[in-house]
């Protein structure tokens, strides 16, 4: 934990003893008295992650404002586009924004181009009306004239017509590719490239459906690196964070053969799911990359000293029929803690 925990304890002395969500409750309406910030939802919410340490960077970064006095409304904003993706939803909502003027305007262009249409149409039936009539040279020129300014002007329409379609689908294809990037942004953790908290839930939620549909097992093992707060201290953020980029790659790398993904939940613990593998053999499989990651001796690119080795503890459980996303990592979690309690540096299957 960081040392929020502190400053939250100070704030409910000589309150009555809570538990569970009403205590995170209690230490969040400490907080809005301290700080004077309004109980709305974006407030609350950066809050509720604040008070659960879901994200060790977003914690130590609140707990840094706190103390200079700085966490107000546009620091609650900043502090939500660094850690908590708004950025990426922003961007989405903006973009189909886009996309809906960009299908009303081709709308208008396709009208005006059935517009042209009809008075060319209209043109051509008129003059073919008069042809049914007697007609001397000079009506005839005076038709024909008529006839060819017509067909001129569709002309010039259809051109125009095209060239803006033309326009049209350019426009279409680079807000595609915008929207499919800002998409691929709101559910990626910015430091390790992993899915992130939102983007995990989404991939299980996807990935149990498929498995169960196709009657396949389906693994999922939380991940949590030994001592890294520990870490942290001893050689700073910026090293700690390349550590983070490390194992999440190096499990990743490790699972992905067998259509593994991982997601990182915030701070120091990832999810890694194995669809098609049931509790053993994904278990077997965690045990494998944390095994390869602590023999190794991690040193720092900048000089090559080393910085000793790192590990992790992981849990690990299988989807059962009556599982949700929820209650599946819980269980995952509650090995994890297991794990933990037994030395760390193991992976613990679920007895539950």
């Amino acid at each position: 934990m960081t040392a929020h925990d502190g400053q939250l304890a100070a704030l409910v002395q000589g309150a009555p003893p809570l538990s569970g969500p009403l205590a995170l409750y209690d230490q969040i309406r400490g907080l809005l008295v301290l700080t004077a910030l309004p109980p709305v939802p974006d407030v609350y919410d950066l809050l509720w992650r604040y008070v659960r340490d879901e994200d060790h960077d977003l914690s130590l970064a609140v707990d840094t404002a706190i103390t200079l006095g700085e966490f107000d409304l546009a620091q609650v904003a900043a502090l939500r586009r660094a850690h908590c993706g708004d950025v990426g939803q922003q961007e989405v909502a903006a973009l189909v924004e886009a996309a809906h003027d960009q299908a009303e305007a081709l709308t208008l262009r396709i009208e005006a181009g059935r517009t042209d249409l009809a008075d060319y149409g209209r043109a051509i039936a008129d003059g073919g009306a008069r042809l049914a009539a007697p007609l001397d040279a000079a009506g005839l020129a005076a038709l024909l004239e008529q006839l060819g300014a017509a067909t001129a002007t569709m002309q010039a329409a259809n051109a125009r017509l095209e060239s803006e379609l033309a326009m049209a689908a350019t426009e279409a294809k680079a807000l595609s590719d915008k929207l499919g990037a800002a998409e691929r942004a709101a559910i990626t953790d910015q430091l390790t490239g992993m899915l992130n908290r939102r983007g995990t839930f989404e991939a299980l939620a996807r990935i149990q459906g498929e498995c169960r549909g196709d009657t396949l097992p389906l693994a999922v093992a939380m991940i949590d690196i030994d001592h890294f707060k520990r870490f942290n201290d001893r050689f700073g953020h910026a090293l700690g964070d390349e550590v983070l980029r490390f194992v999440a790659r190096h499990v990743a790398d490790r699972i992905a053969g067998k259509g593994g993904i991982v997601g990182r939940l915030g701070g120091e613990e990832f999810v890694a799911m194995l669809p098609g593998q049931d509790m053993g053999a994904a278990a077997a499989m965690i045990d494998r990359a944390r095994a390869e990651l602590a023999s190794q001796i991690i040193r720092n690119t900048s000089d090559g000293s080393s910085m000793g080795r790192v590990s992790f503890s992981a849990g690990v459980a299988g989807d059962r029929a009556d599982d949700s996303c929820d209650t599946l990592i819980e269980r995952a979690d509650r090995a994890l803690y297991t794990a933990k309690r037994l030395g760390r540096d193991r992976v613990v299957p679920d007895r539950s």
